[in-house]
Protein backbone atom coordinates (compact mmCIF):
# COMPACT_ATOMS: atom_id res chain seq x y z
CA UNK A 1 0.00 0.00 0.00
CA UNK A 2 0.86 3.80 -0.51
CA UNK A 3 1.90 3.96 3.63
CA UNK A 4 4.58 1.41 3.15
CA UNK A 5 6.33 2.20 -0.20
CA UNK A 6 6.53 5.79 1.32
CA UNK A 7 8.18 4.12 3.97
CA UNK A 8 10.43 1.97 1.94
CA UNK A 9 11.29 5.17 -0.07
CA UNK A 10 12.01 7.19 2.43
CA UNK A 11 14.25 4.68 4.04
CA UNK A 12 15.97 3.94 0.92
CA UNK A 13 16.73 7.52 -0.12
CA UNK A 14 17.98 8.75 3.43
CA UNK A 15 20.43 5.83 3.08
CA UNK A 16 21.72 7.03 -0.22
CA UNK A 17 22.59 10.62 0.84
CA UNK A 18 23.75 9.55 4.65
CA UNK A 19 27.26 8.52 5.52
CA UNK A 20 26.37 4.72 5.12
CA UNK A 21 26.88 5.63 1.72
CA UNK A 22 30.37 5.90 0.31
CA UNK A 23 29.46 9.24 -1.46
CA UNK A 24 33.00 9.09 -3.47
CA UNK A 25 34.05 5.69 -3.95
CA UNK A 26 30.23 3.93 -4.16
CA UNK A 27 28.58 1.08 -2.12
CA UNK A 28 26.99 0.73 1.18
CA UNK A 29 29.44 0.66 4.52
CA UNK A 30 27.82 -2.32 6.97
CA UNK A 31 25.66 0.19 9.16
CA UNK A 32 25.02 3.34 10.55
CA UNK A 33 25.53 4.00 14.15
CA UNK A 34 23.23 6.90 14.74
CA UNK A 35 19.57 7.94 13.52
CA UNK A 36 20.79 9.91 10.33
CA UNK A 37 22.64 7.99 8.63
CA UNK A 38 25.77 9.26 8.65
CA UNK A 39 28.07 8.00 10.78
CA UNK A 40 28.79 4.44 9.66
CA UNK A 41 30.79 1.24 10.97
CA UNK A 42 33.06 1.59 7.66
CA UNK A 43 33.30 -2.26 6.71
CA UNK A 44 31.80 -2.91 3.26
CA UNK A 45 30.30 -6.41 3.07
CA UNK A 46 29.21 -8.17 -0.19
CA UNK A 47 26.37 -9.72 1.79
CA UNK A 48 24.83 -5.70 2.20
CA UNK A 49 25.80 -4.57 -1.79
CA UNK A 50 23.24 -7.77 -2.85
CA UNK A 51 20.56 -7.42 -1.06
CA UNK A 52 20.33 -3.49 -0.87
CA UNK A 53 20.94 -3.35 -4.84
CA UNK A 54 17.72 -5.70 -5.61
CA UNK A 55 15.76 -3.79 -2.96
CA UNK A 56 16.95 -0.51 -5.19
CA UNK A 57 15.83 -2.15 -7.90
CA UNK A 58 12.77 -3.59 -6.67
CA UNK A 59 11.69 -0.02 -5.81
CA UNK A 60 13.01 1.44 -9.21
CA UNK A 61 10.19 -1.60 -10.80
CA UNK A 62 7.57 -0.17 -8.20
CA UNK A 63 7.59 3.07 -8.88
CA UNK A 64 9.38 3.73 -11.88
CA UNK A 65 11.74 6.27 -10.51
CA UNK A 66 15.74 6.10 -12.46
CA UNK A 67 17.28 7.59 -9.18
CA UNK A 68 16.59 4.10 -7.54
CA UNK A 69 18.03 2.23 -11.06
CA UNK A 70 20.75 4.53 -10.52
CA UNK A 71 21.70 4.02 -6.59
CA UNK A 72 21.44 0.41 -7.86
CA UNK A 73 24.17 0.85 -10.81
CA UNK A 74 26.34 2.54 -8.42
CA UNK A 75 26.39 -0.29 -6.13
CA UNK A 76 27.09 -2.49 -8.89
CA UNK A 77 29.74 -0.14 -10.07
CA UNK A 78 31.83 -0.63 -6.84
CA UNK A 79 31.29 -4.39 -7.08
CA UNK A 80 32.80 -4.99 -10.22
CA UNK A 81 35.51 -2.48 -9.67
CA UNK A 82 36.58 -3.30 -6.38
CA UNK A 83 35.24 -6.79 -5.54
CA UNK A 84 35.42 -9.06 -8.52
CA UNK A 85 37.90 -11.42 -8.59
CA UNK A 86 39.54 -11.66 -12.02
CA UNK A 87 37.81 -15.37 -12.31
CA UNK A 88 34.56 -13.52 -11.90
CA UNK A 89 33.93 -14.85 -8.22
CA UNK A 90 32.91 -11.83 -5.72
CA UNK A 91 35.11 -10.81 -2.76
CA UNK A 92 33.64 -10.83 1.22
CA UNK A 93 34.40 -7.68 2.21
CA UNK A 94 36.42 -4.49 2.83
CA UNK A 95 37.89 -3.91 6.53
CA UNK A 96 36.98 -0.67 8.27
CA UNK A 97 40.46 0.42 9.46
CA UNK A 98 43.35 1.88 7.70
CA UNK A 99 46.88 2.71 9.20
CA UNK A 100 45.37 1.12 12.34
CA UNK A 101 41.97 3.60 12.73
CA UNK A 102 38.56 3.28 11.51
CA UNK A 103 37.46 5.12 8.57
CA UNK A 104 40.69 6.88 7.52
CA UNK A 105 40.53 6.00 4.56
CA UNK A 106 37.66 7.75 4.13
CA UNK A 107 37.08 10.99 5.53
CA UNK A 108 38.40 14.07 4.65
CA UNK A 109 38.88 17.91 5.59
CA UNK A 110 38.11 20.99 3.66
CA UNK A 111 41.86 22.12 3.49
CA UNK A 112 42.33 18.66 1.75
CA UNK A 113 39.20 19.56 -0.63
CA UNK A 114 40.54 23.16 -1.42
CA UNK A 115 43.83 21.39 -2.32
CA UNK A 116 42.47 18.49 -4.11
CA UNK A 117 39.46 21.11 -6.22
CA UNK A 118 40.63 24.90 -5.47
CA UNK A 119 39.27 27.36 -3.50
CA UNK A 120 35.77 27.73 -5.52
CA UNK A 121 34.88 24.21 -6.28
CA UNK A 122 35.77 23.01 -2.57
CA UNK A 123 33.79 25.94 -0.77
CA UNK A 124 31.17 24.63 -3.14
CA UNK A 125 31.51 20.90 -2.65
CA UNK A 126 31.98 21.39 1.13
CA UNK A 127 28.80 22.50 1.47
CA UNK A 128 27.08 19.82 -1.10
CA UNK A 129 28.72 17.20 1.50
CA UNK A 130 27.97 18.56 4.79
CA UNK A 131 31.80 19.37 5.72
CA UNK A 132 32.51 21.94 8.59
CA UNK A 133 35.48 23.39 9.87
CA UNK A 134 35.22 21.19 13.16
CA UNK A 135 34.15 18.30 11.13
CA UNK A 136 31.22 16.06 11.54
CA UNK A 137 33.08 12.94 11.91
CA UNK A 138 33.47 12.09 15.84
CA UNK A 139 35.78 9.33 17.29
CA UNK A 140 33.67 7.08 18.72
CA UNK A 141 34.92 6.70 21.54
CA UNK A 142 35.54 10.08 23.47
CA UNK A 143 32.95 11.90 21.03
CA UNK A 144 35.26 14.67 20.23
CA UNK A 145 35.35 15.94 16.58
CA UNK A 146 38.27 15.15 14.52
CA UNK A 147 38.68 17.90 11.86
CA UNK A 148 37.92 15.19 9.95
CA UNK A 149 34.17 14.91 7.41
CA UNK A 150 32.22 11.76 6.19
CA UNK A 151 30.66 13.10 3.19
CA UNK A 152 27.08 13.09 3.41
CA UNK A 153 24.14 15.12 0.77
CA UNK A 154 21.44 16.87 1.71
CA UNK A 155 18.90 17.49 -1.05
CA UNK A 156 17.70 21.09 0.96
CA UNK A 157 21.27 21.86 1.24
CA UNK A 158 21.80 21.37 -2.57
CA UNK A 159 18.72 23.55 -3.14
CA UNK A 160 20.34 26.32 -0.94
CA UNK A 161 23.00 25.81 -2.86
CA UNK A 162 21.68 26.17 -5.72
CA UNK A 163 20.00 29.51 -5.27
CA UNK A 164 23.24 31.28 -3.69
CA UNK A 165 24.95 30.27 -6.91
CA UNK A 166 22.21 31.18 -9.21
CA UNK A 167 22.86 27.47 -10.70
CA UNK A 168 20.36 24.41 -12.08
CA UNK A 169 20.02 20.91 -11.11
CA UNK A 170 21.98 20.05 -14.03
CA UNK A 171 24.74 22.31 -13.34
CA UNK A 172 25.44 21.10 -9.91
CA UNK A 173 24.84 17.67 -10.59
CA UNK A 174 27.62 17.84 -13.18
CA UNK A 175 29.87 20.01 -10.74
CA UNK A 176 29.10 17.02 -8.02
CA UNK A 177 30.12 13.98 -10.12
CA UNK A 178 33.27 15.74 -11.79
CA UNK A 179 34.46 16.96 -7.95
CA UNK A 180 33.70 13.12 -6.80
CA UNK A 181 35.86 11.68 -9.33
CA UNK A 182 38.79 13.99 -8.72
CA UNK A 183 38.45 13.07 -4.64
CA UNK A 184 38.14 9.27 -6.06
CA UNK A 185 41.33 9.28 -7.83
CA UNK A 186 43.09 10.92 -4.89
CA UNK A 187 41.69 8.80 -2.27
CA UNK A 188 43.11 5.98 -4.45
CA UNK A 189 46.55 7.07 -3.36
CA UNK A 190 45.98 6.69 0.69
CA UNK A 191 46.70 3.38 2.23
CA UNK A 192 43.59 1.10 1.31
CA UNK A 193 41.79 -0.91 3.87
CA UNK A 194 42.76 -4.96 3.75
CA UNK A 195 40.14 -6.59 1.29
CA UNK A 196 38.82 -10.40 2.56
CA UNK A 197 39.41 -12.19 -0.52
CA UNK A 198 37.28 -14.94 0.78
CA UNK A 199 34.96 -15.90 -2.14
CA UNK A 200 31.76 -17.49 0.14
CA UNK A 201 29.16 -19.33 -2.11
CA UNK A 202 26.01 -18.26 -0.21
CA UNK A 203 27.06 -14.61 -0.27
CA UNK A 204 28.16 -15.45 -4.14
CA UNK A 205 24.69 -16.58 -4.80
CA UNK A 206 23.59 -13.21 -3.40
CA UNK A 207 25.35 -11.39 -5.38
CA UNK A 208 24.55 -13.11 -8.60
CA UNK A 209 21.03 -13.10 -8.21
CA UNK A 210 21.36 -9.43 -7.82
CA UNK A 211 23.14 -9.39 -11.25
CA UNK A 212 20.92 -11.43 -12.52
CA UNK A 213 17.52 -9.22 -11.57
CA UNK A 214 19.48 -6.00 -13.05
CA UNK A 215 20.24 -7.88 -16.26
CA UNK A 216 16.19 -8.33 -17.23
CA UNK A 217 14.95 -5.24 -15.67
CA UNK A 218 17.45 -2.65 -16.78
CA UNK A 219 18.21 -4.80 -19.68
CA UNK A 220 21.74 -4.93 -19.41
CA UNK A 221 23.84 -7.53 -20.23
CA UNK A 222 27.25 -6.55 -18.68
CA UNK A 223 25.40 -7.52 -15.59
CA UNK A 224 24.47 -10.80 -16.72
CA UNK A 225 27.51 -11.65 -18.05
CA UNK A 226 28.90 -9.97 -14.31
CA UNK A 227 26.28 -12.90 -12.96
CA UNK A 228 27.31 -15.74 -15.59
Amino acid sequence: NNTSLKMVETTLRSMRIGGIFDQIGLGFHRYSTDEMWLLPHFEKMLYDQAMLSIAYIEAYQMTGKSYYADVARDIYTYVMRNMTDEKGGFYSAEDADSEGEEGTFYVWTKDELVEILGKNQALIISEVYGFTDTGNFHDEATGQTTGKNIPFLSSSLNKDVMKRLKVKDKELDDLIEKSRKKLFIEREKRIHPLKDDKILTDWNGLMIASFSIAGKVLNEKKYVLAAE
